[in-house]
């Protein structure tokens, strides 16, 4: 028999000590009574002995729960949140300073660079060729609402308009002409007639003018000449030559004067033709019929009849004196300064006597005279020539040639200057008359000459 080691004898009970029994457990074993004699234990009867044997075999058999590992999902858990953590921090650190992108199109350029700029960008503008109107944004670039970073640039797209071509320059060309080009152009005439010292049928005037940049299909407004305006023919008969041309002048004609055999006063305008009242070409030409001077006549002297022969010796005859030639006639230089040129040159020719034109600068208007060689009154010889100095204004024109027209038929001459740019005034000293037959017997300013387009030309004709 096993003999059980001492114990320590239980220690003594107090009034606060509480006695637990132990817990029954499923797994305590009963242990079967034994043959052998029961050794009462000093410390107490069997039975204590027996239970606490039975104590320590069932501390002895009980079975020992497994060690549970730690748990790692927390930890797991708290690491990955960590991570994320981390990633969403660097992400946000790494970003730039973005903002959204205002929208424009439909904008005026002026106000939508305008909101682009408040909204942190930069605006960069391209035009392009559109229907809408001139100014419009059609399109932007990021689009509106999209994120952009600061400072970054917005493409905008701006209206230039339909699209324009430039106008061609068709002035001095005729009407189907100028039509023809602004079509093969894109544009369309609009004609309108007016008078003008231009040929008729011809453009004068167009608007925009030719190089101008105008939408495509758009019109262009031209003036075609319809010649030059009638004037009304004034009546001029009844006044001195002088006068009737000025006032032909004044009305935008020319005076022809022709001198015709009269009863009237020498230098009256006894007809003219048109006759007044009648319609006119501006710038046409009237005849003027003028009173001619009576010619100066040479009275010879009678002759004388031999006495008879007396019945004695005659006396010798005597031979008669020669006849006498009558000196030229006297003419008088008139007053011209301060008169048109046409009117002065009739002047002079009324008295007999020629002018020399020489055109020199002058604020007065031009084809006015300024001055003469030969002060008024002077005495001359009819067919003398006086020099007069014409102005040529404050604005001449541009200056041309004068075609030499001496030796031609008057109405050849007149032509020939008259297609060069010139006015014509005919006069002829001794007659008065001028026929388109009649020779041109010299001119002022003469041939080659240089002098403003537009001048008057004198021809004397024979």
């Amino acid at each position: 028999m096993v003999v059980p080691p001492p114990r320590d004898p239980p220690p003594e009970p107090t009034d606060d000590t509480v006695v637990v029994p132990p817990e029954p457990t499923d797994e305590t074993v009963v242990v079967p009574p034994r043959d052998e004699p029961v050794v009462v234990d000093e410390w107490g009867p069997e039975t204590e002995v027996f239970v606490e044997e039975t104590e320590t075999v069932v501390e002895e058999i009980q079975t020992v729960p497994p060690r549970q590992m730690p748990l790692i999902w927390p930890w797991l858990l708290a690491f990955l949140l960590l991570v994320l953590g981390g990633l969403g921090a660097y992400y946000f650190l790494t970003q730039e300073d973005t903002n959204e992108v205002p929208a424009v199109v439909g904008q005026r350029q002026e106000r939508a660079e305008a909101t682009v700029r408040e909204a942190g960008f930069e605006p960069r503008v391209e035009r392009a060729e559109s229907a809408k109107p001139r100014g419009i944004v059609l399109d932007q670039a990021p689009n509106g609402g999209d994120e952009l970073e600061a400072g970054k640039t917005v493409l905008l797209t701006v209206s230039q308009g339909p699209a324009r071509e430039t106008v061609p320059d068709v002035v001095g060309e005729t009407e189907s002409e100028a039509t023809a080009a602004l079509t093969a152009a894109g544009f369309e005439g609009e004609v309108t007639q007016a008078f003008s010292d231009k040929k008729a049928g011809v453009v004068v005037s167009q608007e925009p003018k030719g190089g101008a940049n105008l939408k495509e299909g758009s019109a262009v407004a031209l003036i075609i000449s319809k010649g030059s305006k009638p004037v009304t023919v004034p009546d001029v008969v009844g006044t001195t030559s002088s006068q009737a041309t000025a006032t032909l002048r004044n009305a935008g004609l020319q005076a022809n004067v022709v001198g015709v055999p009269s009863d009237q006063p020498s230098g009256t305008v006894v007809a003219q033709s048109p006759v007044a009242g009648k319609q006119a070409k501006s710038g046409g030409v009237v005849r003027l019929n003028v009173a001619q001077a009576a010619g100066e006549t040479t009275t010879q002297p009678a002759a004388t009849t031999a006495p008879p022969p007396a019945t004695t010796t005659a006396p010798p005859a005597t031979t008669a004196p020669p006849a006498t030639t009558a000196p030229p006639a006297a003419a008088t230089v008139p007053d011209v300064v301060g008169r048109e040129l046409a009117d002065a040159a009739q002047a002079f020719a009324d008295q007999g006597l020629k002018i020399a034109v020489q055109y020199v600068p002058s604020n007065e208007a031009a084809g006015r005279v300024v001055a003469q060689a030969q002060s008024a009154g002077t005495e001359r010889k009819r067919g003398d020539t006086v020099q007069v100095n014409v102005s040529i204004g404050a604005q001449p024109a541009a200056e041309a040639a004068v075609p030499n027209v001496v030796g031609q038929r008057q109405d050849q001459g007149r032509r020939a200057l008259e297609q060069a740019g010139f006015e014509v005034l005919a006069l002829n000293l001794k007659t008065g008359a001028v026929r388109n037959e009649s020779p041109i017997a010299s001119q002022t300013p003469a041939g080659g000459a240089n002098v403003p387009r537009g001048s008057l030309v004198i021809l004397y004709v024979g």
